[in-house]
């Protein structure tokens, strides 16, 4: 199923965010290379057993762009290959979504983008051989444009 960026924003301001879907983009630019490894392999363990409306699975997506991205940079961070920030990436997406969540419009779906999220560190955590020292390096390099993305607003 795909699902399309702009509607993951659906009853989200996103504007007051991050600039105009340039998080999604800079997320998508994420999974579509370094955190999709393993997703696909073991997507059928990962099966609702009921189907999500297109908000629920619009949030689901986003826990997994941003929590993926958070816990792979601190993957990278405890491997050595990234340095220390002065706060874990996890605690910063935590604060990013939370923004977020206040600033919806729509019913709370904060359970779907954590089950995302829970879905992607089970698959870093089978995967931490994939992380060499390069794809850290594309890590950081995305986590930190995910980074600025905010700070501008």
């Amino acid at each position: 199923m795909e699902i399309d960026q702009n509607e993951a924003w659906r009853g989200v301001d996103r504007d007051s965010v991050v600039g105009p879907g340039s998080v999604i983009r800079i997320i998508g630019s994420i999974v579509l290379g370094a955190l999709t490894m393993g997703a696909a392999a073991h997507a059928d363990e990962a099966a609702l057993t009921v189907p999500l409306s297109p908000e629920q699975a619009q949030a689901r997506q986003l826990g997994i762009f941003l929590g993926g991205a958070a816990t792979s940079y601190d993957l990278c961070v405890r491997k050595g290959f990234l340095p220390k920030d002065t706060q874990v990436a996890e605690e910063v997406a935590k604060s990013i979504l939370e923004k977020m969540r206040a600033l919806s419009r729509g019913p709370d779906q904060s359970v779907y983008v954590q089950d995302g999220w829970d879905m992607m560190k089970k698959e870093v955590s089978e995967n931490e051989s994939f992380y060499t020292r390069e794809k850290c390096a594309f890590v950081g390099k995305e986590w930190a444009k995910i980074i600025a993305q905010t700070k501008k607003q």
